[in-house]
């Protein structure tokens, strides 16, 4: 679901929001899971921990992590910190220039240290955790938009918002 959703909606029609028609999207699954159902496809958007997936009118789509031109309408985040996971030799870049989209559309943002060092541990078995200060960040005019309770997602964050968490313990992870 992820895939077509993000990358390859071939086959249905995607409109600039990234939503599909729901009963295409079913189609495009029974494709490999003969027996999904609406309500089965409607759970797995329900209990999505992360909240990826967002059904409207009959449509369904992506929240974030598009790879294609689309540019879903999110609501402006409203946190004063948030966090980001990498690897240690990525995260000195980033001090340095910021952080950019790499192959996506947006940079992901996670909404506490537990979560960015989930999304860091893709990356690394020892990842780092960047703090970004947002607040800063929106009252130098930058975007940030909430894609869940837990993900959060911006065109970039210029290196003047983005430090180090400190202390980096373990207790910073709840």
């Amino acid at each position: 679901m992820a895939y077509l959703l993000r990358h390859n909606p071939s086959g249905m029609r995607m409109d600039e929001e990234g939503f599909v028609c729901l009963s295409d999207l079913l189609d495009r699954l029974r494709e490999r899971w003969p027996d999904m159902g609406e309500r089965e496809l409607r759970r797995i958007v329900a209990e999505d921990s992360k909240g990826r997936y967002e059904i409207c009118n009959g449509r369904v789509r992506a929240r974030y992590g598009h790879s294609l031109d689309v540019n879903p309408t999110l609501p402006e985040a409203d946190a004063d910190r948030l966090y980001h996971g990498t690897t240690a030799e990525a995260a000195h870049r980033i001090l340095e220039v910021g952080l950019e989209s790499a192959g996506r559309q947006r940079v992901h943002l996670s909404a506490t240290p537990k979560g960015a060092r989930m999304a860091g541990l893709r990356r690394s078995e020892s990842p780092v955790v960047l703090l970004i200060d947002a607040k800063a960040a929106r009252g130098a005019g930058i975007r940030i938009e909430r894609a869940s309770d837990a993900v959060f997602v911006t065109e970039s964050i210029p290196p003047a918002f983005v430090s180090y968490l400190h202390p980096y313990r373990r207790n910073n992870f709840h």
